[in-house]
């Protein structure tokens, strides 16, 4: 075979093992994406319940606070960050709970929305707060002083 045959065989191996290499590469990246997005960032912060749950959590805690999240929402990333620095700053980790609607067919309206905020007192939805209108921990702060979660 010929010096530049050779070359020629070699250069296409190598940029055939480069695009597989790129291929898995992106593929690894795709999946590491999914999973981030199939849990809630507040995981860890807060105690998870699913929404089958709710009934009974809050017959044990009539007055609570529920944190409905979408981990598949790219959009509610800020939101959380913000909302974590509020949730250590108070201590607030047994005070709200939160379900992660991402992939759940829910039929109660209350629960399709997120990121919210729902307050229950004595048993009874007292208040519910779209989170989208929460732009810093201020505002968080401010919301949760209003319904006496937290005190100065």
């Amino acid at each position: 075979m010929k010096e530049k045959t050779k070359k020629t065989i070699l250069l296409i191996a190598i940029c055939l093992v480069t695009l597989m290499v790129l291929f898995i590469a992106l593929k690894l990246n795709e999946n590491r994406k999914q999973n981030l997005l199939s849990t809630s960032g507040m995981k860890g912060y807060l105690t998870e319940i699913r929404y089958e749950e709710i009934a009974t959590h809050v017959v044990e805690q009539p007055n609570t606070i529920i944190y409905v999240s979408n981990s598949s929402d790219d959009s509610l990333y800020t939101f959380e960050k913000e909302f974590k620095t509020v949730i250590k700053k108070y201590n607030l980790e047994n005070e709200i709970i939160y379900i992660n609607i991402n992939d759940s067919v829910i039929v109660d309206p209350i629960y399709q929305n997120a990121p919210e905020l729902v307050f229950y007192k004595d048993g009874q939805i007292s208040d519910m707060i779209d989170c989208t209108t929460l732009k810093s921990s201020d505002e968080i702060i401010n919301v949760l002083k209003e319904r006496s979660v937290i005190s100065d």
